[in-house]
């Protein structure tokens, strides 16, 4: 018997989110610093062949939300992709898989927002900190307001959103209708853009501004009409944020030339100062800010309460189940998951330079784990047909069936360049290897259980729960 039918602490259970905070949730992790970066480098790279790349990134999320959001229904627990893989085809990779897509772009893409987000800061305010100092400020401000509960967080997450949708829309819109006087023209800023690259690695750099929405999922439990707006949150999510990318990045086009996107650490913040000069510098701080608040606020929702999901089923180190008295927040998991950040950055160094590469190698390993939520409902559909399934995904299997290949095709072309494949290999490798080991060692000598042997799914007044033996 597992921890849940014993009635032991558990996840949070007030059911407190509404539709706003779920989709301010789904879309936490895409209004980043990186996710902008990335935008405008595939942009750059792109050319003409970005709108192409941008609208099969798209789809391919559109995808990856559907499966999502029918495993999280079907499923209705805190663990997400470890309970969804739990039982479906074993302990080993259901841990391997939050490690993989979640523990893994905490360190990666995770302190690349930390660069970024402290370059920034100390180009607008040089000399005030140390290197980093900003960074770890910011974090350390974030985990004190998650551990004051998930209602702080909500509303912190829903203001945010809000703001950086804003200067989105704000920054395209303004170049777009001809406001900014030295803007070129559309056919002439559409010269400077023009040239031949392969679609892949822009694929990955417009899927890493897409990615992250089934963020909402481990909040299934805390949402107050879960079936009705979980699914939602994650697809007007893409949709909304989609519309605002492509009219920021059509801006951008037209008052920044294409080898200063490619070459600038900070993009983003010369497409402020092009647009609204100093004066505009001085405000993306607040921008700055907002954006990386965004991403934290997520992550720092979102992964501690997969790893208590975890603890829970007796899948990773037992002082993961711990939760506050009085706020119900998953103490060491947040604690372990504001740290994964810190690693990276001395893993790292620090340097702004090697952000791409660790962005890249972040998104690969958050594909993996899409690809194995598909597979995770393909085999659930065969297995447990019986399972109510509040979310059907439209035109199954065709969906789940053609975001697999389109995954595996992004991952073995992601490298933009010959001399960062070896890096990105090197990131994503390493790591997957150190995890997979860890996880292969604890299923066989901690939990005692073969590798890939499913635990049963039993559905229970409309919930579904998981057994361990």
């Amino acid at each position: 018997m597992n921890n849940l039918q014993l009635g032991l602490p558990q996840a949070p259970s007030r059911r407190t989110l509404g539709f706003f905070a779920l989709f301010s949730i789904a879309i936490g992790v895409v209004v980043s610093q990186t996710s902008t970066v990335s935008l405008l480098q595939g942009l750059a790279l792109g050319g003409p062949v970005f709108y192409y790349a941008f609208a099969a990134a798209l789809l391919l999320s559109l995808c990856n939300a559907c499966t999502f959001a029918e495993l999280s229904l079907s499923l209705p627990q805190a663990g997400s992709i470890s309970t969804y893989a739990e039982v479906t085809v074993g302990q080993f990779p259901a841990i391997l898989a939050v490690f993989a897509g979640y523990v893994v772009p905490a360190i990666f893409g995770f302190s690349s927002e930390m660069m970024l987000f402290d370059s920034v800061i100390g180009q607008l305010f040089p000399g005030i900190m140390p290197s980093m100092g900003w960074a770890l400020l910011l974090l350390g401000t974030l985990v004190l307001l998650h551990l004051a509960g998930t209602d702080v967080f909500a509303t912190v997450q829903q203001a945010l959103t809000f703001i950086i949708i804003a200067f989105f829309l704000i920054v395209g819109l303004y170049v777009t209708v001809g406001f900014h006087p030295e803007a070129l023209p559309p056919a002439t800023a559409s010269v400077g853009f023009i040239g031949a690259f392969p679609v892949a690695p822009v694929i990955v750099l417009c899927f890493w501004t897409l990615i992250g929405c089934e963020f909402v999922t481990p909040m299934v439990e805390e949402a107050r009409r879960p079936q009705r707006d979980v699914p939602r949150a994650m697809v007007i999510g893409l949709l909304v944020i989609s519309v605002a990318d492509l009219i920021f990045a059509h801006g951008v086009s037209r008052v920044l030339p294409r080898e200063q996107l490619l070459t600038a650490v900070t993009p983003h913040l010369d497409v402020v100062s092009a647009v609204f000069g100093h004066t505009g510098r001085i405000l993306f701080a607040l921008i700055a800010v907002t954006a990386s608040a965004c991403l934290a606020n997520a992550v720092l929702a979102a992964v501690p309460r997969m790893l208590h999901g975890m603890a829970l089923n007796g899948q990773v180190f037992p002082v993961f189940k711990g939760v506050s008295r009085r706020s119900r927040v998953p103490v060491p998991a947040l604690l372990f998951v504001a740290a994964c950040p810190v690693v990276g950055l001395v893993w790292s160094g620090g340097d702004p330079g090697k952000i791409l590469p660790l962005t890249i190698a972040a998104a690969i390993c958050w594909m993996l784990v899409y690809f194995l939520a598909h597979v995770v409902l393909l085999v659930l559909r065969r297995r447990r047909p019986d399972l109510p399934r509040p979310f059907r995904t439209p035109f199954y299997p065709l969906p789940q069936i053609a975001a697999m290949a389109g995954l595996l095709f992004v991952i073995f072309n992601s490298s933009p360049a010959p001399e960062l494949t070896g890096p990105i290999v090197m990131y994503s490798g390493s790591v997957l290897g150190v995890f997979g080991i860890v996880a292969a060692v604890w299923v066989k000598c901690f939990m005692r259980q073969p590798l890939f042997r499913a635990a049963p799914a039993i559905a229970c007044e409309g919930r579904a729960s998981v057994t361990t033996t």
